[in-house]
């Protein structure tokens, strides 16, 4: 059976108590049976090969975790052609090269809502979106932690959940499903 690559972007772990190291991903990720199996940071990302859609990985991945947390643990996942899409269609080109830790993308857990692309960021600074139908470019100058637009503001926007990725994870990801394609 094919094997296909596939990228792993967990959602709110390590962050307010919600604990889970990339040893522990990895050691589960390898135990439902994926092979290829490599976590990058502890911010909860994992590429791996699979023999099963992207999609149940994400459910058989949220789950196990789940089990073994005793916390919810979304998993969002893309295929590594989507995942390159993602890369090769940045609208922050500049930013990108110049002030990559400040450029972000948000991958959302299915199609925005049509109302997303009316959204506007300017009543809670100078932050600049771009919307695609499953995932959010944003680029936050003064940088996400000082940023009043949040990633809750955004899911209701959205009216998805999703998980955020800077532009230099979002690379370090892409090269790591290069190696394994």
């Amino acid at each position: 059976m094919a094997r296909d690559v596939v990228v792993g972007l967990l959602r709110a772990v390590n962050v307010g108590g919600r604990k889970l190291t990339s040893a522990q991903l990895r050691e589960t990720a390898e135990r439902l049976g994926y092979t290829d199996v490599k976590t990058y940071v502890n911010s909860g990302n994992v590429v791996l090969a699979s023999s099963v859609s992207a999609a149940q990985v994400a459910d058989a991945l949220s789950a196990a975790l789940t089990a073994e947390a005793g916390f919810a643990v979304p998993v969002i996942t893309r295929t590594a052609r989507e995942w390159h899409a993602i890369v090769e269609a940045l609208p922050f080109p500049d930013e990108a090269r110049d002030d990559p830790s400040h450029l972000v993308v948000v991958t959302w857990d299915g199609s925005v809502s049509a109302s997303a692309q009316s959204f506007d960021p300017a009543r809670y600074g100078p932050e600049r979106l771009q919307w695609r139908s499953h995932e959010l470019y944003a680029y936050y100058p003064d940088g996400q932690g000082r940023s009043k637009l949040t990633l809750p503001i955004l899911e209701k926007a959205a009216g998805r959940r999703g998980t955020a990725r800077n532009w230099n994870t979002a690379l370090a990801l892409d090269a790591l499903v290069r190696e394994r394609e």
